[in-house]
């Protein structure tokens, strides 16, 4: 009987399986380890990018803080600018105030005759005869005081009349009226006092794009 010996065959068929197994570990190793090392790379790229947008975004937002702080400073000085100009504007406006308000009291002043009362001393030429006269003139803030002559009462109310009539003026008061002669003539000496009325701002108009529709 033959007998055949398999020892040395059956462990080199065990020895090329551990080998096999050696070369698929070190093969999945590999290629776990280049997919990772591919990975690192991305991911560091990744970064790179993210740190490169964040500081030119840091960039950015300090150009935009350096342009707020010029907006704000230019808005800082259109205010300072927009304030003198109201300072002036108001100190135009006071320096002329009296001399419009003189002005509008020389309108007022009865030159012809009063109302209800005839002008017998005009002459044949219908020229105006002075019925009123200041003889003092005096505004404090929004306060005016008035003294002056006037030919008769019916002279004074009119005037009055038409201080009220204008809505310039506001609590207009008749303080003293008594008789006073002048070169023989028996006139009226009296004091008038009012309060210049505020003017009112206009309104600014808001332009409307379009009407409504009818219902």
């Amino acid at each position: 009987m033959i007998r055949i010996n398999l020892l040395p065959y059956r462990e080199s068929r065990k020895k090329e399986n551990i080998l096999r197994q050696i070369n698929i570990f070190l093969a999945f190793f590999f290629i776990v380890f280049v997919a990772l090392l591919y990975y690192n790379i991305w991911l560091g790229k990744r970064i790179d990018d993210l740190n490169t947008k964040i500081k030119n975004t840091k960039i950015m937002l300090t150009q935009a803080e350096t342009q707020s702080k010029k907006v704000d400073k230019i808005k800082k000085e259109l205010e300072k600018l927009e304030h003198k100009t109201d300072v002036i504007k108001s100190i135009e406006t006071n320096r002329r105030a009296p001399v419009i308000l003189l002005e509008n009291m020389t309108k007022m002043v009865a030159e012809k005759t009063s109302i209800s009362t005839p002008d017998t001393s005009a002459d044949n030429d219908n020229k105006p005869v002075k019925r009123l006269w200041f003889k003092s003139f005096d505004a404090s803030g929004g306060k005016v005081n008035i003294k002056g002559i006037a030919l008769d009462n019916k002279t004074i109310a009119d005037f009055m009349s038409r201080l009220e009539e204008s809505k310039l003026y506001n609590n207009i008061n008749l303080k003293t009226i008594k008789q006073q002669k002048v070169n023989k003539l028996n006139l009226k000496s009296f004091e008038i006092g009012y309060v210049k009325a505020s003017l009112k701002k206009p309104e600014k108009k808001t332009v409307v794009g379009s009407k409504p529709g009818k219902k």
